[in-house]
């Protein structure tokens, strides 16, 4: 990301609907597939400024990497020293070293050279059963002005992901879209100008909308845990190793 939007993402990661939304999505896949996640070795690969790590707790057995100093500045002042640089793909582990890992919203950036190799680094660090959870954006025609100043390089569509996923041995678990039900407010927001930015990251967490958005969130996810989505702003994988 631009330098500023990691100040941004640790300012609104905790209290932002979305992140609060993705957040609830990781942690529920966390406790279907891995029940006693909180005795396991996790790695959050792609960190960012350390929401989800500080939520996993037990530093001594997880660990977040991240390629940017910025968001690993911001991790240490969420009091988080279980942190270190790296590059998602040339993982500093040996094979099979975590029972789970998460890649939340990294596989799309433009310092991720090699999709595939990143994949492949993440099933090598898995153990046998071990499970992979990943969110990615969706849809290439939703690019918009956020898209830029995360440095965004692709969006993905369903078929995308999976292709990559199987060609790595993965036995996926589940495969959706999500953040559906407010799908045509993204279309407005990124692609017919109905956002400066493609994003509401400046409005308060108590503000009408905000609350909306996170009450149709609630729902969603409920709904996330049986079924999935056909489309949406953002894509979530669980696979096996």
């Amino acid at each position: 990301m631009q330098s500023n939007e990691y100040a941004t993402m640790f300012r609104v990661e905790e209290t932002h609907w979305w992140y609060s939304a993705l957040h609830q999505l990781v942690f529920q896949a966390l406790e279907a597939e891995l029940p006693d996640w909180r005795e396991r070795e996790i790695l959050d690969a792609g960190c960012g400024t350390g929401a989800i790590l500080k939520r996993l707790g037990n530093p001594e057995k997880n660990v977040g990497i991240d390629l940017a100093p910025e968001a690993l500045s911001f991790c240490r002042e969420r009091g988080l020293n279980n942190v270190r640089q790296a590059d998602i793909c040339a993982l500093p582990f040996p094979d099979a070293s975590f029972d789970a890992v998460i890649c939340s919203s990294v596989l799309y950036h433009q310092w991720v050279g090699n999709v595939e190799g990143a994949i492949r680094e993440m099933h090598r660090v898995l153990r046998l059963g071990g499970v992979l959870l990943i969110n990615v954006p969706a849809l290439s025609f939703l690019h918009s002005p956020h898209d830029e100043a995360v440095m965004t390089a692709r969006r993905f569509r369903k078929q995308e992901l999976q292709e990559l996923l199987e060609k790595q041995s993965f036995e996926i678990r589940r495969l959706t879209y999500w953040t559906t039900f407010l799908f045509p407010l993204a279309v407005a927001a990124r692609t017919f100008g109905g956002s400066k930015m493609g994003r509401d990251f400046e409005a308060s967490e108590t503000s009408l909308a905000q609350r909306a958005f996170a009450g149709i969130m609630a729902i969603e996810l409920r709904l996330l845990r049986n079924i999935s989505f056909p489309f949406g702003v953002a894509l979530f994988a669980v696979a096996r190793k």
